[in-house]
């Protein structure tokens, strides 16, 4: 997993990632884990059944993309959660991570601006 600061130019980091062949998908932000797991749900177009938990997000997560092509995954605008919901932010960071670990096809990018 790579954490990216505030310089960071995600339409470059999302274009670099589709000149790669990857699958690409961007989600923005979150003030609150709940709004972040909201923020996941509209960012990866999951269907109104998604449970809304970390459980639920690593389940997605491990199963995110299509078979045989690499994904990349941006979770954008992350700074102001970090800020207000330190708790949220690491939780659904382990979660990011621990799924990022299992998955040799999976890049997941966390910028924090």
């Amino acid at each position: 997993m790579k954490v990216l600061g505030s310089g960071t130019d995600v339409s470059d980091l999302v274009d670099t990632a589709e000149h790669e062949g990857r699958q690409v998908y961007l989600v923005t932000g979150g003030v609150d884990k709940h709004s972040a797991l909201v923020a996941f749900a509209e960012g990866l177009a999951l269907p109104d059944w998604f449970g809304h938990n970390l459980d639920a997000l690593a389940d997605v997560l491990r199963e995110l993309g299509s078979p045989g092509r690499a994904v990349t995954l941006v979770w954008d605008s992350v700074a102001h959660l970090r800020r207000t919901d330190p708790t949220g932010y690491a939780a659904l960071r382990a979660v990011l991570e621990d799924v990022d670990a299992e998955r040799p096809d999976l890049q997941v990018c966390v910028v924090l601006r």
